[in-house]
């Protein structure tokens, strides 16, 4: 039976581990060494995919999409008889990530998959950046509140509580609300520039949809 990906290709990703791309598989995070034996497994028809934790069999990708220059990693859709679900396989940089599609998209296109590229527009630039402002902004909120109640308080119980509750007491009556406060609003200027810079360029979005 004819495999898809004919010959080896193995690209840089994270902690000098690689990405390897072979036959039917796309195996990611594992080291050099582990991506050689893996292609002689496959060669000799001995490969199990329970031995490598990040595997994705290419004929249950149904779609593929990253953002070009951002997104140093690409999601890939997968169907089974488990049902659907995605996972990331992450490259070294956004580069790397960019050399992969451009090493795989014509091996999708021959199996049908359609090829789509736009940038988006700036309402949805926004949105990821404007829902991660919203979770710091709140998460925040509730540290800063907490810190904010604990300065005062004091434990009259005697039962044994959370080593987590009983250390943020502890930094609370310490240091104060003060500091969360502080923190949480400098992280929320940085997503909000984030935010605003995306939407100013909003990047390209590519997708490979069967």
């Amino acid at each position: 039976m004819k495999t898809i990906f004919d010959k080896p290709i193995i690209l840089d990703s994270e902690k000098e581990n690689v990405v390897l791309i072979y036959s039917d598989y796309i195996i990611g995070d594992i080291t050099r060494q582990d991506a050689n034996l893996a292609i002689e497994k496959i060669k000799s028809g001995d490969f199990i995919l329970s031995e490598f934790i990040s595997v994705i069999k290419v004929k249950e990708i149904f779609e593929y999409e990253f953002e070009k220059d951002v997104d140093a990693c690409i999601m890939f859709g997968i169907k089974n008889n488990e049902g659907t679900s995605y996972k990331n396989i992450d490259f070294k940089d956004t580069e790397t990530a960019i050399k992969a599609d451009s090493l795989i998209k014509e091996q999708f296109e021959a199996l049908g998959f359609v090829r789509k590229e736009e940038q988006l527009s700036v309402i949805g630039a926004s949105i990821f950046p404007l829902i991660v402002t919203g979770i710091v902004a709140v998460a925040g909120g509730l540290l800063t509140w907490f810190a904010y109640e604990m300065e005062s308080y004091e434990n009259t119980r005697t039962r044994v509580v959370k080593w987590y509750v009983y250390l943020m007491v502890k930094i609370s009556k310490s240091v104060g609300y003060l500091p969360f406060l502080i923190i949480t609003g400098v992280l929320v200027l940085l997503c909000l520039f984030w935010m605003v810079k995306r939407m100013s360029n909003p990047p390209v979005k590519i997708s490979v949809i069967r």
